[in-house]
């Protein structure tokens, strides 16, 4: 079975607001599809995949967006209100063809309290579950990742 996995980690708290956010601590990426440089993860092989991310957040709240392709997935928010840190998650499993791009944003200027540093880490990790066209991988309806009936 084909494999595409990256698990990266932020070096720097605070990233700019309504850019992908660059992790740049690489931890796996044994394929490159990960870019540390941009924070892009581009597919390469289709089908579907897993995606999470754990942020810390000091200092204000923190609005953390998945996007696919430059719109919007998910969001995930966390109201700082007191205290030294926090945390926040969010995971999704997205179903990607061949070039799309995913990666992690801040969307909001007020909402940036995204916090990492040599022993706080905020973390990005994606992988591949099944390749779109393994009819192995069925769901539970019968129906295999491209839609087609199972012959039973």
């Amino acid at each position: 079975m084909p494999v595409s996995a990256f698990t990266v980690i932020l070096s720097k708290a605070y990233p700019a607001i309504g850019a992908p956010i660059p992790f740049d601590k690489v931890l796996y990426n044994k394929q490159q599809h990960y870019d540390p440089r941009t924070g892009i993860f581009t597919c390469k092989i289709p089908g579907i995949y897993y995606f999470s991310y754990h942020v810390h957040v000091k200092g204000t709240q923190v609005w953390v967006g998945l996007y696919k392709n430059g719109s919007p997935v998910m969001y995930t928010y966390d109201e700082y209100t007191k205290g030294y840190l926090d945390q926040a998650s969010g995971s999704a499993i997205l179903d990607l063809a061949e070039n799309d791009q995913v990666w992690l944003q801040l969307p909001n200027a007020e909402s940036n309290g995204l916090y990492s540093s040599e022993y706080v880490h905020s973390s990005f990790s994606g992988f591949l579950v099944a390749p779109i066209g393994d009819t192995s991988v069925t769901g539970d309806n019968g129906v295999n990742v491209q839609g087609e009936a199972e012959n039973t």
